[in-house]
């Protein structure tokens, strides 16, 4: 690098706008920061940061030094970033070769930017982070007049945010809380007081000061984790009775001392210059949208997550490593039989089942239990245990399960389980099975690297969740205690619908997980605008991008339509980012040319041998499309499908993979009496697509009283997903291995008689 090079037309090193020590040449700094490159300000444009943030950035950061291990520690975070094309490279999701990131790493001031930027956004929320931004810029007593507004500022914190994710960084304050993970950190800090404390900090890294001291909440230990892991600082940290948590060189050489305070005590304490005070921060939910944005989010590796998050409790729980083993093994077992479309699953609903990922059930699920969870293989006799309750018949299972939650039920001592003698303040152990079934479910059906770790607060939100919904069949509110253990409808039981709409959004718990909160709410407001329900196919929070795999490329096989990808970074359209993708609003599904009508063979017997070999094969013509919505940063995406002879489609990715998990698993074979009668009315589609009410096989239909069945063949994905979207009137079933009379017959007995509906679709 030159020694007067221009970053987006700030000159850094021995030019004119930013020295050494931080200091800034303001009508150097007035005079360059239009001076930018129409490439810079496109990628400005994409990030939606404006020249003069980005310049206030590199002032703010040009205030502290990283060392040699510090840029190392960037360099390799930088050089890890990665992403991931959708169809046909339409979007990008993650940090591209076009993002705002690579024009601020020209320099080491933008380095410097974006370890501070994204360090502030891995515990607090971005808008905090923005306004801790905005007081440095006050405390160093920059002009007003270049000072960019919250807005600008929060979208420069979230261009940076998710860079260290996949660091040591990550879990680094949450080491420095030692024991005090389950605290859910309420008490943030004064927005000021962090400013002072991180500009202390700064002075030290400068070599101004030799040692500074930091007293107060959970604040504490974002400045010991950043000054430790980024500014290479000695750090010494100890809590209120004076026990160490963390030391990383002798007491004469530390350079920052961490020391945690109640709020009570702060005010006893004799305050130096060179002793910076955290105190609460009594304005913290006026900044922010909701409780949960308010709070901090600190992470934990997953080896020993569970102990670090629950403590004795779990530890408790492992001591009876049978009863939880037989607990996990028996609801793999149950996830095995609706998987697999087993003929016996009991009362369960075959249509709130939408795990079909592999490592989501059966030995899967098993595997996946002591992969994600280490501390949990450690255990003995718990494999096994699970293991032999896997092997076993699908009733045998059922009655363990509930064998084995009563018995947590009568060894737990917390408020729910022993009312009303039991502590309100004791993990339940029953909740406690429940959601560690719940996050090993979520997580098998989760494609993303093992470096990115769970926030600690997302696994309290998950125990939460499961104690409450505990608590309820506890008192005979809720659902039914098989119900509620594996987390599915079941038949006849009042609420199965409204189970069905929450398990169907596929983002919300990995969000609240990896995010420590989720904008599940928000995303779904969106669609109550439009008056119609609204699948949102992706999502960035807090530096993390979530997005399903129906915009990798669409597809009507369940396994594919339940994956999650997480990575971090934005999402990308050409030069634009974007915060939530939606499918598209509204309107016909036929763009242009009306499709052909159904051209079928009424049946009354099918060869089974050519079942397989009848489909029916189309040259067809996909690309993705997009529109920008209303809302600010908001994405609607489809697949535009030209079929043979004109006719041109939307595909609706989000409620295709939705009705594509619907329709999966709904119908069994048992693969013993398997033959070519078929006892309804039976229409072997030819050709054509659409229904239409003019056309012979609408007459069919309308004919006579009974259900009817039109059976499309095709074996290649793309032209399934068309037969789905296009097909709204009648019910669609997806078939897997199952002979097509088997499938008629399990349908009859499916369906309830008032239930049934004249036309099903048979794919």
């Amino acid at each position: 690098m030159s020694s007067d090079t221009r970053v987006g037309g700030l000159a850094e090193g021995d030019g004119t706008v930013f020295a050494q020590n931080g200091q800034v040449d303001w009508v150097a700094f007035g005079q360059s920061i239009w001076s930018t490159s129409s490439v810079t300000l496109q990628r400005f444009a994409s990030a939606g940061v404006q020249p003069i943030t980005f310049g206030a950035g590199l002032a703010i950061a040009s205030a502290f030094t990283l060392d040699r291990v510090g840029k190392e520690r960037m360099h390799s975070a930088m050089e890890n970033l990665q992403g991931f094309w959708s169809f046909e490279k339409f979007l990008y999701f993650g940090f591209g070769a076009r993002s705002f990131l690579h024009v601020m790493a020209d320099a080491q001031s933008g380095v410097n930017c974006i370890a501070l930027c994204s360090a502030l956004s891995e515990v607090h929320n971005e808008h905090t982070a923005a306004w801790i931004l905005d007081e440095l810029w006050k405390l160093y007593d920059y002009p007003q007049q270049f000072l960019p507004s919250h807005a600008q500022l929060t979208a420069l914190v979230k261009a940076c945010s998710g860079v260290l994710s996949r660091t040591e960084f990550s879990h680094i304050p949450g080491t420095m809380l030692g024991h005090n993970l389950r605290v859910l950190a309420a008490d943030a800090s004064n927005i000021e007081d962090i400013a002072k404390a991180l500009r202390g900090v700064f002075r030290v890294s400068q070599g101004e000061l030799a040692r500074i001291t930091v007293m107060g909440g959970m604040n504490c230990a974002f400045i010991a984790g950043f000054a430790s892991w980024m500014l290479n600082l000695k750090v010494y940290v100890e809590d209120e009775a004076g026990r160490l948590i963390y030391q990383d060189a002798d007491f004469e050489e530390v350079q920052l001392v961490v020391t945690y305070c109640q709020q009570a005590s702060l005010s006893l304490i004799q305050i130096s210059s060179t002793t910076y005070i955290l105190r609460d921060d009594d304005d913290m939910f006026m900044r922010n949208q909701s409780l949960q944005e308010a709070n901090l989010t600190f992470r934990t590796p997953w080896d020993g997550c569970l102990t670090r998050v629950f403590g004795t409790n779990f530890t408790d729980l492992t001591k009876s490593p049978i009863i939880l083993g037989g607990f996990l093994g028996s609801v793999a077992r149950v996830y095995q039989a609706l998987a697999l479309g087993e003929s016996d699953v009991g009362r369960f609903s075959r249509a709130t089942f939408i795990n079909f990922v592999e490592p989501s059930y059966g030995i899967g699920f098993v595997n996946s239990v002591v992969s994600i969870f280490p501390e949990l293989d450690r255990v003995n006799d718990l494999l096994d245990a699970m293991q032999s309750a896997l092997n076993v018949p699908f009733k045998e299972a059922v009655r363990t399960i509930e064998r084995t939650v009563l018995d947590l039920e009568q060894l737990c001592q917390c408020g729910i389980c022993t009312r009303p003698h039991g502590s309100s303040l004791l993990t339940c152990r029953v909740a406690l099975a429940f959601s560690i079934r719940e996050m090993v479910s979520t997580l098998s059906c989760v494609t993303r690297d093992d470096r990115i770790l769970p926030t600690v607060r997302g696994i309290d939100f998950v125990h939460g969740r499961q104690r409450t919904t505990w608590e309820l069949q506890s008192k005979a509110q809720g659902r039914p205690l098989l119900a509620t253990a594996l987390d599915l409808g079941m038949e006849g039981v009042y609420g199965d619908d409204a189970d069905r709409i929450k398990k169907f959004d596929r983002l919300s718990h990995p969000m609240e997980l990896f995010s420590g909160y989720s904008d599940h709410d928000r995303y779904l407001a969106v669609g109550q605008i439009y008056g119609e329900p609204q699948y949102c196919t992706a999502a960035v929070n807090q530096g993390l991008c979530y997005f399903l795999d129906c915009l990798r490329s669409i597809s009507s096989v369940a396994e594919n339509a339940r994956t999650v990808h997480i990575v971090p970074g934005p999402i990308q359209m050409g030069d634009k980012q974007f915060n939530h993708v939606y499918d598209t609003f509204g309107g016909s599904e036929v763009l242009s040319t009306e499709p052909a009508p159904v051209q079928a063979d009424l049946l009354e017997t099918l060869q089974l041998t050519s079942t397989s070999r009848q489909a029916r094969r189309f040259d067809l013509k996909i690309d993705m499309l997009g529109t920008e919505c209303a809302a600010e940063r908001e994405l609607m995406v489809y697949y535009r499908a030209t079929l043979p002879g004109g006719p041109t489609i939307r595909l609706r990715p989000g409620r295709i993979s939705n009705l594509a998990l619907k329709g999966t698993g709904i119908l069994t074979c048992k693969h013993l009496h398997c033959t070519e009668r078929l006892i309804m009315p039976c229409a072997l589609v030819r050709q054509g697509w659409f229904v239409s009410k003019d056309g012979d096989v609408q007459s069919w239909v309308d004919a006579s009283a009974g259900p009817k069945c039109l059976i499309w063949p095709q074996l290649d994905d793309f032209a399934r997903c068309v037969a789905i979207q296009l097909h709204s009137v009648g019910q669609i079933f997806i078939r897997k291995n199952e002979c097509i009379s088997c499938c008629l017959v399990s349908l009859l007995q499916e369906m309830p008689e008032k239930k049934r509906k004249n036309l099903y679709h048979l794919m």
